[in-house]
């Protein structure tokens, strides 16, 4: 907890009051110690790292192993962003139909994000879940 603390800090200096500037190397370190300590806040900020290139070099195979951590975990965000590498064919082969699924998961979750992906693949999604248009229709 602490170590995601220092590192929304380094990150967001309006989290210190702005006495710490903005350090997005120290940010992403803190959150690496922090999502490899179980933290799982820390394992998708550190997957948005790897996926902007935040801190380290960009890199679409380790956030999407990080969003795949905190998916496994519970974090609803993460699933909306394992779905976005499915739509998008990063690091994954393109798959709408897998997409869906993970969009799905994260609607299912409150993940207001999940929702417009479903809505952005609708065909797809009508096709492959069944009871999407509880989701959708809303």
């Amino acid at each position: 907890k602490a170590a995601h603390t220092l590192a929304l800090i380094y990150e967001y200096p309006q989290q210190s009051n702005n006495l710490v500037p903005i350090d997005v190397y120290a940010a992403f370190e803190w959150f690496k110690a922090a999502a490899e300590g179980g933290c799982v806040p820390s394992m998708a900020e550190l997957a948005l790292c790897y996926e902007l290139g935040c801190g380290v070099t960009q890199s679409d195979e380790n956030a999407l192993d990080w969003y795949m951590k905190a998916a496994a975990a519970g974090c609803s965000s993460a699933h909306f962003s394992v779905g976005e590498h499915y739509e998008e064919g990063r690091s994954v082969r393109l798959d709408h139909e897998e997409a869906c699924i993970w969009y799905h998961r994260a609607a299912v979750m409150g993940e207001e994000d999940g929702v417009r992906g479903l809505r952005r693949l609708e065909e797809v999604a009508r096709r492959v879940l069944p009871n999407v248009g509880d989701i959708l229709n809303v």
